[in-house]
């Protein structure tokens, strides 16, 4: 099905009545007029009324009160009433022809939101035209669909909009925006592909959940072999209950397993366990003595280290202090204070022995020496007993587990009971109670194994899920890449075509290399630029749009509605000549096209030749007879 809508009717009224009612057509629809005589404010009332977002009302057009179109499209007839208001303003749609609309209550029409409600659950006017245009719906990047608003802005060329820009005007555009609805005009599938990218997204933030997942469970399992599956598992758990079930059978046949060899073996057993718990805290007791001791020599050892370093220091300081002040000359007596004789240098004037200032200084390095020798071998004493400590504490540890399981053995076996029967019954009740605490472990780790086992199989069936999705994507971003080197290829080609139809005003024009149209740039090329006169504007812009609309009347594929409504054909200083050439073309074209289209444009001044072909709509308007009747 080849995708298509066209008006077959518009009519807009007012207080006083009907402003304007004209039928349109296939094919090429020319709405002609003197300037300010109101043809774009009819250009905007289709616009709003196909579900343009638009309130900047001129002052003619906000005397009205609503807009009705009747529709064809590829597989119905509707027709569409909208009040004249604001830019969100919802739809009626009655499903038939106008005329028939026009004697309906409000029961028999539908009302529609301009956007896609966030529900989800409503359908929009887009939602409806699309389908009735066979038009898939597309989402943008920003994960909300396409409107009809989006889609005029390509299909809607008003004097408004800088004829260097691609598509209609507005505050608020984006880059994405404009290159989803460029892609989905030419037929690129980008629906399927953008929804497989958020579906392998939402796959593999899954397949992320489920994997950390499964390495937190793996964490929970033993690291012991023999434990990792369900079959070794079962047989663990069989031989544990078998256990169990004997040892209740012993429980409840114990007189036939308790005897009086067995009562003397229980005071044997007793007896011999007080004089290991004796042996033992005896162990101990010298171990924590020798651990003391130890302590207290280390404590001793580092004072006397302390006094050494202290000593050294003291004895390094005097000596720089005898070196510094050399021989004390006395002049009196230090005893009696007489005057002392005058004595030689290398005499003590006390003692009157040889002063010897090498013996002194040899002296001071052989204390020094052997307090340093002192206090080496006092750390390697204080760390030999270090280690000697740190044995100790670790026999001193494993001491006191032995001691702790042998009073614990001798409080289960001995102290509770009071004979070899209650002393069996005890072991029996005991042994019970933990093989059902390892039966309940084991069940426990049974079910973290099951659930490892699952989100292993989950995992897989996800890795197996995103490789077929990503190589679905893979052929569908080829695919995409084929059509949009087709499609634009085609508006190349018709591009070119038309340019060079037109008449000798800019060079660049007159035999083009290559002309393209960048939808996220919003921009039309002619090899490589986009900056011409702005009239010359004017008709690179009309071409490029006229290029996507007549490579869509060729292209099955595309899926341009092949609609198209021109509101600046000779706008910015164009002169007649070139826009009736302008005029001949877009109707040369039409009659060429393959499929059934609509185009729509406005003229000031109208091609002479084309004044009777009966592609006129309404009279030619005047600044008297304007094309809004206000009564």
């Amino acid at each position: 099905m080849v995708s298509f809508f066209a008006l077959k009717r518009v009519r807009v009224t007012c207080e006083s009545g009907i402003a304007y009612d004209e039928p349109f057509h296939r094919g090429v629809n020319i709405i002609r007029g003197e300037n300010s005589s109101g043809k774009s404010t009819i250009s905007d009332f289709i616009f709003y009324g196909l579900g343009g977002e638009f309130d900047r009302w001129k002052d003619a057009a906000a005397q009205c009160n609503a807009v009705r179109l009747e529709i064809e499209t590829s597989q119905s007839l509707i027709t569409v009433h909208r009040s004249v208001g604001s830019k969100q303003e919802p739809i009626f749609v009655f499903y038939g022809a106008l005329e028939e609309s026009l004697t309906k209550g409000i029961d028999a029409w539908q009302r529609l939101p301009i956007r896609r409600p966030p529900s989800g659950k409503d359908l929009s006017f887009t939602q409806v035209l699309f389908r009735g245009a066979g038009i898939p719906e597309a989402p943008n990047v920003e994960n909300s669909n396409i409107t009809m608003h989006q889609i005029m802005r390509l299909l809607y060329s008003d004097q408004q909009t800088p004829a260097g820009k691609l598509f209609r005007f507005e505050s608020f555009d984006t880059r994405d925006i404009r290159e989803a609805v460029g892609q989905l005009v030419i037929g690129v599938n980008g629906y399927e592909l953008y929804e497989g990218q958020i579906k392998l997204r939402e796959l593999k933030s899954d397949y992320a959940e489920k994997d950390r997942l499964y390495k937190a469970a793996l964490l929970t399992l033993p690291r012991s072999e023999g434990l990792a599956s369900i079959a070794a598992l079962d047989l663990r758990i069989a031989g544990i209950a078998s256990q169990k079930e004997e040892a209740l059978l012993e429980i409840a046949n114990v007189d036939s397993h308790v005897a009086t060899e067995q009562s003397q073996q229980f005071v044997a057993g007793r007896r011999g366990m007080q004089e290991k718990l004796r042996r033992l805290a005896s162990d101990l007791q010298g171990l924590e003595q020798r651990i003391n001791d130890l302590t207290d020599e280390n404590l001793e050892i580092h004072q006397f280290i302390e006094h050494l370093r202290n000593q050294l220091a003291s004895l390094n300081v005097d000596e720089i202090l005898s070196q510094k002040l050399g021989t004390i000359e006395f002049q009196y007596c230090p005893a009696c204070l007489k005057p002392l004789d005058a004595i030689e240098s290398k005499y003590c004037i006390v003692c009157h022995e040889v002063i010897d200032e090498d013996k002194a200084k040899s002296k001071y390095f052989e204390i020094k020496l052997d307090n340093e020798l002192q206090i080496r071998e006092s750390q390697q004493l204080l760390a030999s007993k270090a280690a000697e400590i740190e044995t100790l504490a670790n026999e001193l540890r494993a001491l006191r587990r032995e001691y702790s399981t042998a009073v614990t053995e001798f409080s289960g076996r001995y102290d509770v009971t009071n004979s070899p029967r209650e002393s069996f019954l005890a072991e029996r009740n005991k042994l019970v109670g933990r093989l059902e605490q390892e039966l309940s472990y084991l069940e426990e780790l049974r079910a973290a194994i099951e659930k490892v086992d699952q989100l292993s199989k989950e995992r897989a069936n996800l890795n197996d899920e995103i490789d077929r999705l990503e190589a679905r994507l893979r052929a569908l971003q080829a695919k995409s890449t084929a059509r949009t080197r087709k499609a634009m290829g085609s508006v190349d080609t018709i591009g070119r075509r038309l340019l060079t139809k037109d008449l000798p005003r800019e060079d660049s024009f007159e035999s083009p290399k290559s002309f393209s149209v960048n939808f996220g740039d919003d921009a039309m090329l002619v090899d490589g630029k986009m900056n011409f006169a702005e009239s010359s504007n004017v008709v690179l812009k009309n071409t490029a749009i006229l290029s996507l609309f007549l490579a869509a009347c060729y292209d099955p594929e595309f899926w341009h509605p092949k609609f198209l409504l021109m509101d600046n054909i000779e706008d910015k200083g164009m002169e007649q000549e070139r826009s009736h050439n302008y005029q001949r073309l877009i109707v040369e074209e039409s009659r060429k096209a393959k499929f059934p289209h609509q185009i729509i444009f406005t003229t000031s001044m109208m091609d002479p030749q084309l004044e009777l072909s009966g592609l006129t709509v309404g009279p030619k308007y005047t600044r008297q007879n304007k094309t809004l009747n206000l009564g």
